[in-house]
């Protein structure tokens, strides 16, 4: 006998009838518990990396270096000018993936992972073959709604302001006891902005600042004064704005020959700045959707051993193709059973 780790799960409600000898909750992995945590330290980065983005993400969650992995590859996409407004650290990562269409989750050892494009494809051999002997039922579903021949990719590229302009000023004056000190948090009129300084107006004698830090959203400012009165804060800085968008087009002419014109655009997303990444996805996101066969969905006996992204080999009475995994649902009653869905391999 072997026993294999599913994961590493943290749990929240519990459910405890009184009437029952079973208690019930729901495990949740680490990517949910981020979920629930603010990434809002954000500053505008020049020329950094998605692995630079990715931990400092990380390291922002306070995950320590053994707790996640982040794949060499992203160190290959620079982003010109990259930020983040305050959202959760989940949703930083699932930015950072989705710049270069790589993917996130986290392994059965608990490990978050971030991993580039290209790591699924440089698995070329199956780790396992799953014949008809093996599985119940197989199904290559047809699905006409996901397919895609004209992808549109657009570009979110940031230009500097060089004029410091105003981008925040208090809406009323604002009180301060003797010997008080206020926190303020302030938040900039324009979305994104870099060399942010803060000043004081009209403050009674000896106010004054006593820190700041300033983030691509906003500022978090500490003011002191020794004497009562009020103040008004302005904050200047130079803001950096989405100017002159272009966009990548990929399309497949046999698939809009075959299927008619099926048009995805991409989402808007802040890392993509330029044209030669945004029609990098482009290219990559038609080679997966113009083909409406490209996946499998397998109901077998089942295998706990088997990783999300592992090369399976599938094979009927007809063919046999690769497949990534992308889903296994495991369930036991006296006998394994399992529901397994993969994405073609190319």
């Amino acid at each position: 006998k072997e026993y294999v780790p599913l994961g590493t799960f943290w749990s929240l409600d519990w459910d405890s009838p009184e009437d029952s000898v079973y208690a019930q909750t729901t495990g949740r992995d680490r990517l949910e518990l981020l979920r629930t945590s603010t990434y809002s330290t954000s500053q505008v980065q020049q020329n950094r990396t998605l692995y630079d983005l990715a931990v400092a993400v990380l390291e922002d969650a306070n995950l320590k270096p053994e707790e996640y992995w982040v794949d060499p590859e992203l160190q290959n996409y620079v982003v010109p000018y990259a930020y983040f407004e305050p959202q959760s650290h989940r949703e930083a990562l699932r930015k950072i993936a989705e710049a270069c269409l790589g993917q996130v989750y986290c392994d059965r050892n608990g490990i978050l992972r971030v991993e580039g494009p290209s790591y699924l494809v440089s698995k070329t051999e199956a780790e396992l073959e799953i014949t008809s002997a093996d599985y119940f039922r197989k199904d290559n579903p047809v699905k006409w709604s996901e397919i895609a021949n004209y992808i549109e990719v657009e570009t979110q590229p940031l230009r500097l302001v060089d004029t410091p302009q105003e981008v925040y000023r208090s809406n009323e004056p604002v009180s301060i006891q003797a010997g008080q000190t206020v926190t303020i948090t302030a938040y900039y009129n324009e979305t994104i902005c870099i060399d942010a300084v803060a000043s004081l107006e009209g403050a009674p004698a000896g106010c004054l600042i006593q820190e700041a830090t300033y983030y691509a959203w906003g500022a978090d400012v500490k003011v002191y004064s020794p004497n009562t009165g009020t103040f008004t804060l302005v904050i200047n800085a130079k803001p950096l704005k989405v100017l002159n968008k272009e966009r990548a087009v990929a399309k497949d002419d046999a698939s809009i020959i075959d299927n008619g014109l099926i048009k995805y655009t991409f989402p808007a997303n802040p890392l993509v700045q330029t044209r030669h990444v945004a029609q990098d996805i482009a290219n990559k996101l038609l080679a997966y959707y113009k083909d409406p066969r490209r996946d499998v969905e397998v109901e077998w006996r089942g295998n706990p051993a088997l990783l999300l992204g592992d090369r399976v080999k599938v094979t009927d009475r007809n063919e046999q193709n690769d497949y990534y995994v992308v889903r296994q649902t495991l369930e036991y009653n006296g006998a394994l059973r399992a529901k397994l869905s993969g994405r073609r391999a190319t």
